[in-house]
């Protein structure tokens, strides 16, 4: 994540990383590099994601829940990634525990930066980001490079302070 999307997500979750907080970071994208590109921005940037009720129900099968009634955050981390959840189902619930465990689970979600829906059975996943928020956002870089900017100033823009310095 850039220091800017960082410093950005900060301000969003000022008053604490509330599900409220979050959603509003998603549905209120703050300018920047990353949603500029013409490759891609679209769906990395921000994304929406439906699994159907079929779609859940072979997703979930090995935990045993049966049809979902509810999926709630339960954990958040400091960057608003969700790190545990509650499925709840027709025959029980389960917690599930790690941002890529979560993901892979849902079918390969973009990130667990996102706020999640159930209705009639299917999960809409609203999120932001594509991947695991630390580093250098690929997309922007490419909107940078789109508008002229050199491989020098991309970096100090995602790694303000670096030093470029040959090693060998």
């Amino acid at each position: 994540m850039t220091v800017f999307r960082t410093l950005l997500l900060a301000a969003a979750i000022a008053g604490g990383v509330t599900a409220e907080n979050v959603a509003r970071f998603i549905a209120e994208p703050p300018r920047s590099w990353c949603g500029t590109a013409r490759m891609g921005a679209g769906d990395r940037f921000r994304w929406t994601v439906t699994r159907s009720a079929a779609d859940l129900a072979r997703l979930l099968a090995p935990l045993h829940v049966g049809p979902v009634r509810a999926i709630e955050v339960l954990e958040r981390g400091v960057s608003g990634r969700a790190r545990a959840l509650r499925v709840a189902g027709s025959s029980g619930s389960t917690i599930i525990r790690g941002e890529l465990h979560i993901r892979q689970t849902f079918g390969g979600l973009r990130s667990s930066l996102f706020v999640v829906e159930v209705s009639g059975g299917a999960a809409t996943f609203r999120g932001a980001g594509f991947g695991h928020g630390v580093g250098l956002c690929q997309t922007g870089s490419i909107g940078m490079a789109e508008a002229g900017k050199s491989y020098k100033e991309i970096l100090q823009h995602y790694y303000p302070g670096s030093v470029l310095r040959k090693l060998w």
